[in-house]
């Protein structure tokens, strides 16, 4: 069904490496969860105040804070989509993250509600009571759940969203508390035991940490986490490539958004060529940087040595020269 919504919808849906085409299945997904739990609330709540099924009405008003998740997710891409401004020079990338961390608390908010109330009728030995009705609306709404959960995880795969992630743990832990309900009823006349509290408690905590994971990671993220290794190596990589330059320092890069990465750099040259030509081969390495990493980075020079003069460094010299004088011609045609 998704794929029939984002084939109508979205323009080149399967160009998933383009951010507007990542940015607007995202949002799309966040408002297929948003009608889909609206949906689930207005059927449970009615069916659960016609059979006075306490169970069902709670279930129903967890459907309503996962619309509330997904409205997030729906807001997140929306402003991550927003272009640069005066105020925002580097885009509105990390109004994604932003979005994460509100899902994030959420998450952990339900699961520390779950770990109270399970907490509280464990005690007070509140044993389970469904209807036969009440279990199959439960058994149905878990079809629902389950789509929404696969969908968000192979978003999270193609797209590599916190908030499709986000989602995706949101409709696993739903899921899971939804079958322990049904489990615990289904148990609970053989054994003697509060069971019901007691798979409450267990899923509490699995209901909370993938949300304190999500969390940590991301106010990393905002925070200015470093970037990895690999990432770096093939950064520092491009860079010693390039002509004349013998070393590098201050590498710094910032992450604005998925994929919208921005830095700075000093590098080694000669002190004995040219500006012109060493700008030459500084903007070789920044293009290069932008056109296989997606890396922004401004370069500046350092002059800590003296080229030698030979025919080898001659020829280069003089290729960075061609280049020099092809984009003073560019600039002369414009």
């Amino acid at each position: 069904m998704f794929e029939i919504l984002a084939k109508r919808f979205v323009k080149d849906y399967k160009s998933t490496d383009k951010q507007r085409v990542r940015l607007k299945l995202i949002s799309l997904s966040g408002l297929v969860g948003v009608l889909i739990n609206i949906f689930l609330f207005l059927i449970k709540i009615s069916i659960g105040i016609i059979a006075s099924s306490s169970a069902v009405m709670g279930d129903a008003f967890n459907n309503m804070s996962d619309a509330l998740t997904s409205l997030i997710t729906l807001v997140g891409a929306k402003a991550s989509s927003k272009p640069a401004d005066i105020n925002h020079p580097y885009g509105h990338g990390r109004s994604e993250y932003i979005a994460s961390f509100l899902v994030s608390i959420l998450i952990m908010f339900v699961g520390f509600l779950l770990f109270t109330s399970s907490i509280d009728s464990f005690y007070k030995g509140n044993l389970p009571k469904l209807s036969k009705l009440s279990i199959i609306i439960l058994v149905i709404s878990l079809g629902f759940k389950f789509y929404i959960y696969f969908l968000n995880k192979n978003l999270d795969k193609k797209l590599d969203s916190k908030l499709n992630y986000a989602v995706m743990i949101d409709a696993r832990n739903d899921i899971l508390s939804t079958i322990s309900i049904i489990f615990a009823v289904i148990i609970q006349k053989y054994i003697s035991f509060n069971l019901d509290a007691l798979l409450g408690i267990i899923l509490s905590i699995i209901v909370f940490k993938p949300g304190l994971d999500l969390f940590i990671d991301t106010i990393d993220k905002l925070l200015g986490k470093g970037i990895s290794e690999d990432l770096h190596k093939k950064i520092e990589e491009i860079i010693l490539s390039g002509d004349f330059v013998h070393g590098y320092h201050d590498l710094k890069i910032h992450e604005y958004g998925r994929g919208k990465l921005v830095g700075s750099c000093d590098v080694e040259v000669p002190s004995n060529i040219s500006v012109g030509i060493m700008h030459q081969a500084v903007t070789n390495i920044e293009l290069r940087l932008l056109n296989e990493l997606n890396i922004s980075i401004t370069i500046h020079m350092d002059p800590t040595y003296c080229l030698i003069e030979n025919e080898e460094n001659k020829k280069i010299i003089e290729k960075l020269r061609k280049s020099v004088k092809n984009a003073n011609r560019d600039i002369e045609n414009r």
